[in-house]
């Protein structure tokens, strides 16, 4: 244990979910560290660090540009205040409370999730369209006036959140621009697969949110939004500091004493140099290695429950290359054991593990964030706790 670590008291955890946002998301490579500790040392203007991301993002994803974020939600906030603002100043200085349309963002009711905030946070309303009805892209260009400022799309994947048999991307963005408004999509928890960077895009959405922090094992607070020109200006404009405007509003305006929503979500050039770097090392991983690996994990730790009665198992395996999870459940006799329990225990003993228990009384395993050994850690581990709850229930 590093001395820092000694000194707070803190014991590491293995993390046999993923990389979620409350394990720290992810560790990082030599490299990732280096370019941090590199920038750390430095003064670097922030404008022309993020010229060199967007060109990065650019490249990596087929996007016009790109901006580096502190994470997809922030990504998010930026580019709806983006379609809600542009580049009017007045604008800008209005959010989150503007009444002037546009003002508002169509979504589908599907599509709602434990992170819309970061819409609302813009002041945007959000105005519902239910996607399980017969016509739904009918029901949404109906949906589309005067006062909507953007589309968004939830292409999350979440295996918890399933979005099959309503209209696809594409589909959305097709009818969107017939309407002349803009597609802001999230695309957090779509990579992996890798070949997501670019297929999102491809789609012709106009601004797509992606974490650095999880699969690409970049800084815990770093992410990027690829998108449209324009959509970088205005986000750029609400995100650094507004005294840039001052040779285009004059000295005397108020403007220059305020700063924009973004203010709150500013990014570190570390974060940056970290995210960049971190970008372009995912883009050089065997993709297919690692699926391999994340799959022998699994089983190793499945034959540790395999053979407690009452204790029920399932996969989820996407054949679109997303990361596969092992589902822990409880039946039977074991009917009564509540998996929030299993994993505080996990996380009391010796080595302490992260088992995430979802609120459908399951534990959801993940290798994406093991190493090597950890696998077998964490079955004898599981093993030990989960016979020691079979002998309680009798």
């Amino acid at each position: 244990m590093s001395s820092i670590l000694t000194e707070l008291g803190l014991q590491p955890v293995i993390n046999a979910t993923g990389p979620w946002t409350k394990m720290g998301n992810s560790t990082l490579s030599d490299g990732v560290i280096t370019a941090m500790n590199d920038a750390a040392r430095a003064y670097l203007p922030i404008d022309e660090l993020q010229d060199i991301a967007s060109r990065a993002i650019a490249e990596a994803t087929g996007a016009e540009a790109g901006y580096a974020t502190p994470g997809a939600s922030a990504g998010l906030t930026l580019a709806v205040a983006a379609c809600i603002a542009g580049e009017d100043p007045v604008r800008i200085k209005s959010l989150p409370h503007i009444a002037a349309p546009p003002h508002t963002v169509v979504m589908f009711r599907q599509h709602r999730g434990y992170y819309d905030f970061a819409l609302r946070a813009t002041g945007a309303h959000l105005r519902l369209v239910d996607a399980s009805v017969a016509d739904p892209l009918q029901r949404l260009a109906a949906a589309i006036d005067d006062d909507v400022a953007c589309v968004f799309y939830d292409c999350t994947g979440l295996p918890y959140k399933d979005h099959s048999g309503g209209p696809s991307l594409d589909q959305v963005v097709r009818v969107a621009h017939e309407r002349g408004v803009r597609v802001v999509a999230d695309g957090s928890m779509a990579v992996p697969p890798a070949e997501n960077l670019r297929a999102l895009v491809a789609t012709g959405a106009d601004a797509v949110a992606f974490t650095a922090s999880k699969a690409m094992q970049g800084p815990a607070a770093s992410g990027f939004v690829a998108c449209r020109d324009d959509l970088l200006r205005s986000m750029a404009l609400q995100h650094q500091d507004l005294d840039v405007l001052a040779a285009t509003t004059g000295a005397g305006d108020p403007l220059n004493r305020y700063m924009g929503l973004g203010r709150s979500l500013k990014v570190g050039k570390e974060q940056i140099a970290g995210m960049l770097v971190a970008l372009d090392e995912y883009g050089q991983r065997d993709h297919a290695g690692d699926q391999a690996a994340w799959r022998g994990a699994l089983e190793v730790i499945e034959g540790a429950v395999r053979d407690i009665d009452g204790v029920s198992r399932r996969w989820l395996i996407s054949n679109e290359g997303r990361a596969p999870y092992l589902l822990i459940g409880f039946e039977g006799r074991l009917a009564g054991i509540r998996a929030e329990d299993i994993s505080a225990r996990l996380m009391a003993g010796a080595p302490r593990v992260f088992i995430a228990a979802h609120h459908d009384n399951t534990l959801w395993v993940g290798a994406e964030s093991l190493d090597g050994g950890d696998a077998e850690r964490v079955a004898g581990r599981l093993g030990e706790v989960m016979a020691a709850a079979a002998r309680a229930s009798g």
